[in-house]
């Protein structure tokens, strides 16, 4: 388990589905996800990546956020990674709209990131986030990650291409408790 001042990422565990599914079909949190609101889900569907989530492996590390009265607010993870170039790609996803905004996604953020820089001995830290997502980008770039590049119509949401923008952070960069 990781710990923040507000925040407990703990691994996934299969029962977590439910909670999942219910933020993934909700289509104002899906909208905030690289694939939109275009990819229908069935319960089926979430159970089964959920269970594949909690086994496990050494290509990711999955969690879902709580607060600290245990209350489930999102999730985060580090995936694809790689360790030979000491890097990996976060996602992060608040699905208890309740705290929008409030700064959960940001302490999260900086979390991961030190688990990932600590612990984990990468190199850089790497995502992309929808350029039309302020609230987001304006979180990655307090736990300071810096901008890489545009990639033009890299999504297709809502019936039109929406830009991402391409963001990371090396480990020379990080600041602890940034």
């Amino acid at each position: 388990m990781l710990y923040g001042q507000r925040v407990i990422l703990r691994p996934v565990v299969e029962e977590d589905w439910e909670q999942r599914y219910q933020w993934l079909t909700d289509p104002e949190v899906s909208s905030t996800l690289p694939s939109g609101t275009g990819v229908p889900l069935t319960p089926a569907t979430v159970k089964k990546r959920t269970q594949k989530y909690a086994e496990g492996d050494q290509s990711g590390a999955y969690f879902t956020v709580l607060n600290l009265d245990g209350k489930l607010l999102g999730n985060a993870q580090l995936f694809k990674i790689d360790p030979w170039a000491r890097k990996a790609e976060f996602g992060i996803w608040i699905g208890d709209k309740s705290v929008w905004g409030q700064g959960y996604g940001t302490e999260v953020t900086q979390v991961l990131v030190q688990f990932a820089f600590e612990r984990l001995n990468l190199h850089k830290v790497y995502l992309t986030v929808d350029a039309t997502n302020a609230g987001a980008i304006r979180c990655y770039e307090k736990a300071g990650f810096q901008r890489d590049g545009i990639l033009r119509d890299e999504a297709y949401k809502n019936g039109s291409y929406v830009d991402r923008i391409l963001m990371s952070l090396l480990h020379s960069e990080y600041v602890v408790g940034s």
